[in-house]
């Protein structure tokens, strides 16, 4: 029956030759699932012709532009199943109201403030520093700015109306990250992305696997929660206190999560099932 099965992956420009979602669509194409893989930044699609949606059982979107979160909102409007939906996606693309989700459920995070770079300033003490400014709506560690002092938080030519200030926590080089797919959960140690920003891409870097705690699985399952996140990872920092929460971010690359592509296209595959026999 799953043969029969038509997924869309929506993806865009710059994650199509990546490991995700290029894994999942080799997977699901040595099952003999048909795929149709969409760009939504090259789509062209007249309003009210549906006809783009025809025959598809399920989406997956890999992404967080204006376009994707349009094709899936037109996607949804019509049934289809989508993973992630726009509204979970959008809900972790912009970083200030992550952080406003994470604090009021007191989930571990750093101290964090939000603003315009001069207001931030006054709003900061020197115990506050260093910082890590952050823009709202960047990702792949794009923007990142480390700031020591307030007075060369100043000095910086931020081209954006309000960032997100974070306490930069001490580390050995290494985060936490946790990824889940559905109600799966991994524990996956790797180099911090400050290590990382003047990169393209994040596939290929050292991974170690690590045993999975009840902790860190409720706070991910928290996570996936407190979004509506079905393929996400969260992006953490271990202190002496315990991990500490950075971000939350929507269908990850899975590095070092083993047979990962693999239990994607297990968890696609029931997914779709299941819809169709809705």
């Amino acid at each position: 029956m799953s043969e029969s099965l038509h997924i869309g992956i929506l993806v865009e420009a710059r994650y199509r030759e990546q490991s995700q979602p290029a894994g999942l669509i080799s997977a699901l194409r040595k099952r003999g699932i048909r795929v149709s893989v969409i760009d939504p930044q090259t789509a062209s699609c007249a309003m009210g012709d549906d006809g783009w949606l025809d025959g598809l059982d399920l989406i997956v979107a890999r992404g967080r532009s204006y376009s994707l979160l349009c094709l899936l909102a037109w996607a949804e409007s019509r049934g289809v199943r989508t993973i992630n939906t726009k509204q979970s996606i959008a809900a972790v693309h912009n970083k200030a109201e992550m952080s406003v989700k994470l604090a009021a459920g007191n989930l571990p995070m750093p101290r964090s403030f939000f603003g315009n770079i001069n207001r931030l300033v006054e709003e900061t003490t020197r115990a506050s520093y260093p910082l890590i400014l952050k823009p709202v709506f960047g990702d792949n560690c794009a923007g990142l700015r480390v700031v020591g002092s307030a007075d060369e938080m100043r000095r910086v030519e931020w081209r954006e109306p309000v960032a997100l200030a974070q306490s930069f926590l001490p580390t050995d080089g290494y985060d936490l990250n946790l990824y889940s797919i559905g109600d799966a959960v991994w524990a996956v140690r790797k180099p911090s992305p400050l290590d990382r920003i003047n990169r393209t891409s994040c596939d290929g870097l050292f991974a170690e696997l690590l045993p999975l705690t009840k902790e860190l699985e409720e706070m991910a399952r928290q996570c996936g929660e407190m979004f509506g996140l079905e393929l996400f990872g969260v992006d953490c920092i271990e202190t002496e206190n315990g991990p500490v929460i950075i971000e939350v971010n929507n269908y990850p690359n899975y590095t070092g999560v083993p047979r990962a592509s693999e239990c994607l296209a297990d968890y696609v595959i029931s997914r779709a099932l299941q819809e169709s026999l809705l």
